[in-house]
This record gives C-alpha cells, structure tokens and sequence, in this order.
C-alpha cells in the first residue's frame, strides 16, 4: 500500500457510515483530505490510487473531483489530471466579505420560520463544541450550527449560494479552530448568537453575526500570512 493510499484509508473510515451516493461519499472522503493537508497543495490526485482506497471505481471519483473543481478546491490540467489549489488570502476575503452581505440577510429571513426544535438543536451543538478537542468534529459541528440558525431560509436563492460559499471557506475556517482561544471565542459567540435568536430579535442576531465573521477572517488572516504555501 503507498503512503497516499493509507493516508487516505485512514480519513474514509470516518465517512462510511454515511448514507450517500458513491459520488458524495468520494467527493467528502477527498474535501476531508484537501481540507486537512493529507493532500497537501499543488498535489496531484491520483485517479487510480483514490478509486482503490476507496474501494470504487474510476466513474464516482471523477464526479467527485468535478464537484471539487467547482468548490475551487482542484484543478484540471491537461495531459497530468487533477490538482489540488493553494488557499490564497484574495479568495479567503472575498468569501468572507460575500459571506457577511448573505448570511446576516438570510439569517432575518430564517429566524421567523426557526421551531423551537431548531433552537434547542442549535444549543445541544454549542454545549457539544465547548466539550470537544477535535477539529474535524468542530469544523462540522460550526457547519451544522450556521446551517440551522439560516434554515428558516433554506427555499431561497440565497440559501444556495450561502452553501457554496461555506463549503468553499471550510479549509479556512479550520485554521481559526486549532487554537484554543479562537476555539472558545467562536463558542461564545455562538452562544450569543443562539441567545438572540431564541429572542426573536433578528436585528441584533444580524449584527452578533456579522462581528462573529469578522473575527473570524481577522484570525484566518493572520494564520494565512504565516503560512508559505498559501498564495498572497
């Protein structure tokens, strides 16, 4: 088994028990290997080595780098395959500044529609990323909090697009979370966020939102301008 092999076993195991497609299940096996450098940038992904880690054919895994090109995350180049993209500081700004315009607009669409289901789910999912240590686990619990706190919006255009853009931002946002203080920063900021929306107050939701990804892009920031492999 080749190093690439194994490294990319040892990220499948954690999605197996996923109910997806073939397609998505390789799309997030890979998303997962580019977000946590086992596929480091300016790689190339291997076909054949990612169809027999993953026990696939060939057919699911270029669907899989399709979605992924779209997500800006690969490449393809002529005659060699697919490339894995550096993050660059340009590309962290704009999303972060396109995120800030969306999501404070869906976030006031969403919170009249918001069940008290919903609230107490987003409350379990703050109290659980105060008690973990793991990134990949708080990346996805960060992912599930914003995802219920905007799904009062979740038939709009908006929604769409908002989805992309975070999906897009996760190898960035998980640099905020591998420092404990960014770690419960975020947290708290949660906390506050949840607190106004239980309150129905969609105004100050909006703007607790907005400083919540400020903060976060400032630590982004400055992690990206000590990283070498990150392009300006």
């Amino acid at each position: 088994m080749t190093n690439d092999q194994s490294d990319l076993k040892s990220i499948v195991s954690r999605f197996t028990d996923e109910q997806v497609s073939t397609p998505v299940f390789v799309a997030n096996v890979l998303r997962e290997a580019i977000i946590s450098g086992t596929l480091p940038p300016h790689s190339l992904v291997r076909q054949d080595t990612a169809a027999d880690a993953m026990g696939v054919s060939k057919i699911p895994v270029r669907e899989a780098l399709r979605t992924l090109e779209g997500e800006n995350l690969i490449s393809f180049e002529r005659n060699r395959g697919a490339r894995v993209l550096p993050g660059s500081i340009r590309e962290m700004i704009e999303i972060f500044e396109l995120r800030k315009v969306i999501e404070p607009h869906l976030l006031q669409l969403s919170i009249p529609n918001l069940t008290n289901e919903d609230l107490t789910n987003a409350q379990n999912l703050i109290t659980r990323e105060a008690q973990s240590k793991n990134q990949k686990e708080l990346g996805e619990l960060n992912r599930q909090f914003h995802e219920i706190i905007l799904s009062g919006a979740k038939e709009t255009i908006g929604y769409k697009f908002q989805s992309i853009l975070f999906t897009t931002s996760e190898r960035y946002l998980r640099l905020s979370l591998k420092e404990p203080s960014s770690q419960t920063r975020s947290n708290a900021e949660h906390q506050q966020l949840i607190t106004a929306c239980i309150a129905r107050d969609s105004n100050r939701a909006k703007e607790l939102l907005v400083k919540h990804l400020e903060s976060a892009q400032s630590v982004i920031h400055e992690k990206l301008k000590q990283d070498k492999s990150v392009d300006p």
